[in-house]
């Protein structure tokens, strides 16, 4: 783990679940009484595996536990309406997320944003929180062939900002999307979520931040 940035510091590209949006916990919430409603067991350190991955992979992965293709299938439409459910009540943000978006727009820092959530639900839950329009660009998994933990999330990202890639700070809260802003070569936080820090995302990250107000500090401190 590296303590400062190698060059300077031109933009900010963050995640959006689990890092800006608090809505990991609500999303696990879903999952477990989906399958519940699909007479399956979803144990919770296969949930935690799901942290940061596209459907697709999820998908997979629920195939091989539970040995069919219909009950996935099953699982995501009953989780995704219990999902917008809670949604509908609220899903608050990650503590000190208005806070770093209000002061980087005040330093004028281009922003983007770089999600596993397939498009239209990103933009649609970005607008219902009020932040759509602090981005510059957002990708969703739905711009790309290879999705986290392969680099060309976040590298479409600084392509669409202009920006070279190692003159970005990805903002991460899952493995599979640090290991995304890594390959890319960008300077990445790591701000742990549900998924808890192992010596792998140690190493990968630039530094480990225990929440988005550090974060603030962090760049801050980079930018002198």
């Amino acid at each position: 783990m590296a303590d400062g940035p190698t060059q300077p510091l031109l933009a900010v590209i963050f995640d959006m679940d689990g890092t800006l949006l608090d809505t990991e916990a609500v999303e696990h919430a879903a999952h477990r009484a989906a399958a519940l409603a699909v007479g399956r067991d979803l144990p919770a350190d296969v949930l935690l595996e799901f942290v940061g991955v596209h459907r697709q992979g999820n998908l997979r992965r629920l195939h091989d536990l539970w040995g069919d293709a219909d009950t996935p299938l099953a699982f995501y439409a009953e989780s995704d309406r219990l999902f917008e459910e809670m949604w509908r009540q609220g899903v608050p943000f990650r503590p000190g997320a208005i806070e770093l978006l209000d002061a980087l727009r005040e330093e004028g820092l281009p922003l983007g944003l770089c999600t596993s959530t397939r498009s239209p639900n990103a933009q649609e839950r970005l607008q219902g929180a009020g932040i759509y329009d602090r981005f510059a660009t957002v990708v969703t998994v739905s711009d790309v062939t290879n999705p986290k933990p392969h680099a060309e999330p976040y590298l479409l990202a600084a392509e669409r900002l202009g920006i070279d890639p190692a003159a970005c700070v990805a903002v991460e809260d899952s493995p599979n999307g640090l290991a995304a802003a890594a390959a890319a070569g960008m300077m990445a936080l790591l701000v742990p979520d549900l998924a808890p820090v192992t010596p792998v995302t140690q190493a990968l990250a630039t530094a480990v931040l225990p929440d988005l107000h550090a974060v603030g500090r962090w760049i801050a401190d980079a930018r002198g």
